[in-house]
């Protein structure tokens, strides 16, 4: 059975976010993708402490698409080197996990069975 995920990235405030998001979510590398409020963040780039406000997505997608999901991500990322870690999903409520698995098909070329007539 494919295993679940959640995949962590950011995107600076004022980035296109929402369009980000259903791009990802069209192209079925993801069954959902949450974009959270702004927060401020603070980390090191290039020698030098840095403070910007950003946005947390939270994309949930199965293993088997990550690494189309990480590719597409660093293409429409304005970021030089974007958030992206992959949380692996221990469990969860079986019908969510389902249709995520179903949404998100390791195959890009599969017909969910929810779509099927």
């Amino acid at each position: 059975m494919e295993k679940i995920v959640l995949v962590l990235s950011t995107v600076p405030d004022g980035f296109d976010a929402p369009a980000l998001a259903r791009a990802l979510v069209e192209a079925r590398l993801a069954a959902c993708v949450s974009v959270l409020p702004a927060q401020w963040s603070t980390y090191q780039w290039q020698g030098e402490v840095e403070t910007a406000r950003e946005h947390q997505i939270l994309i949930k997608t199965t293993e088997g698409r990550v690494e189309a999901l990480r590719s597409e991500l660093r293409e429409r990322h304005p970021y030089q080197v974007p958030e992206f870690l992959v949380l692996p999903v221990a469990g969860g409520d079986e019908d969510y996990l389902s249709w995520i698995r179903t949404s998100a098909p390791p195959d890009p070329t599969a017909t969910p069975a929810a779509d099927r007539p």
